[in-house]
């Protein structure tokens, strides 16, 4: 059939917001790139510095052990020292030439890390409406007026609206994780953990957490609704952020490795029943479970005199009880029902290679608790 001028502009815009979003990713990849080059000319630097210290230090001993030291193939004992001093000169211009560098440098170092952190504080915030878009269309009723073109009652544009926003979704999650990689390069994961703090859970945790709403449905100082409270945020940052915290976890999660074998103590067979014999090989570099929702919900908790008296000190033994067994069932189930694996319908097969990462990412909930 014949498109109307309607369909048409919305084609028009379509293809518009791909353009720009295309545009964006380029962006945010040429930010990572940065964030790469940094890290090359700060290691530069460094490298330069300790070899500038090393020939300091070998220098000050050099006429001390000059009657200990053998001759050269090449040419005997002048040759090598004037080998050694030429290539001692060729590290030195560069040292001198890389420490005048040095303030730019640095410079390079805190805007590119402004520009990640930033970047991400952004698309952060894009994501959350995408999302609240998402649910609000999820729960409206199917159109009464439907022509009956489109599926399951769906009207073509929203069909189209919604793929728009699929696809605006997948990519605000390959850009996240640029910023993110980017941040964990220049070893900076504790900003971009502050600012998913910051910018995505505590909006929510002050929208979801007040005395009234502790107490709603029975007596005051009794905190009735607290576990509902504790399950109904973590449903909410889940459903809101989850696709975010499992990309995270698939790029930053640490390698399992048994410490038995690496200190020759065995077969790994040996140990794999014992849970000390196992270890992570490095630590996470950027933790969005731990830092970014658990440290804000505890701060939350914490911060308000009132519902800490409540929650932590409400003088009453059964009360008391039913606080410490919300928040230990709050905190044992976090991660799971953070990073719980939802697999896409039959429908979203056809998806790209980042819903696909997100979908298939598996379950790192093991290693929080």
């Amino acid at each position: 059939y014949l498109l109307s001028d309607s369909d048409s502009d919305s084609d028009m815009e379509s293809d518009d917001v791909l353009e720009e979003s295309d545009t964006e990713l380029d962006h945010v990849t040429s930010l990572e790139r940065a964030a790469y080059t940094t890290l090359y000319l700060l290691q530069e630097l460094q490298t330069s510095s300790a070899q500038v210290s090393a020939l300091t230090a070998a220098s000050s001993t050099s006429d001390d052990n000059a009657n200990n030291s053998l001759p050269s193939l090449f040419g005997g004992p002048a040759t090598a020292s004037n080998s050694a001093s030429g290539l001692g000169g060729v590290i030195i211009e560069k040292s001198r030439f890389l420490m005048k560098l040095s303030p730019r440098i640095r410079r390079l170092e805190s805007d590119t890390v402004k520009c990640l952190v930033g970047r991400l504080e952004e698309l952060l915030v894009e994501m959350r409406s995408v999302m609240e878009r998402q649910f609000h269309d999820d729960r409206a009723p199917p159109d009464e007026d439907d022509d009956g073109i489109g599926r399951g009652g769906v009207h073509p544009s929203k069909e189209r609206e919604r793929q728009a926003r699929k696809r605006r979704k997948e990519n605000l999650l390959l850009m996240i994780g640029h910023c993110l990689r980017g941040l964990a390069l220049l070893g900076k994961g504790v900003d971009a953990e502050s600012a998913f703090a910051r910018v995505a859970i505590m909006p929510i945790i002050r929208s979801k957490l007040s005395m009234g709403k502790l107490d709603e449905g029975g007596s005051r100082g009794e905190c009735t609704r607290l576990f509902f409270l504790l399950d109904d945020i973590a449903n909410t940052l889940a459903s809101m952020y989850g696709s975010i915290m499992r990309v995270s976890e698939g790029m930053f999660a640490p390698a399992e490795r048994d410490v038995n074998v690496e200190h020759g103590n065995g077969n790994a067979n040996e140990h794999e029943n014992d849970n000390t014999a196992k270890g992570w090989s490095t630590p996470m570099e950027v933790d969005l479970v731990t830092c970014g929702v658990w440290v804000p919900v505890a701060t939350a908790l914490m911060a308000d005199p009132g519902i800490k008296m409540a929650i932590f000190s409400p003088g009453i033994a059964n009360v008391l009880q039913a606080n410490y067994s919300a928040l230990d069932t709050f905190l044992s189930e976090l991660a799971s029902s953070l990073l719980k694996n939802v697999k896409p319908s039959d429908n979203d097969h056809k998806s790209s290679i980042a819903s696909a990462i997100v979908a298939d990412i598996g379950d790192f909930s093991h290693l929080y608790y």
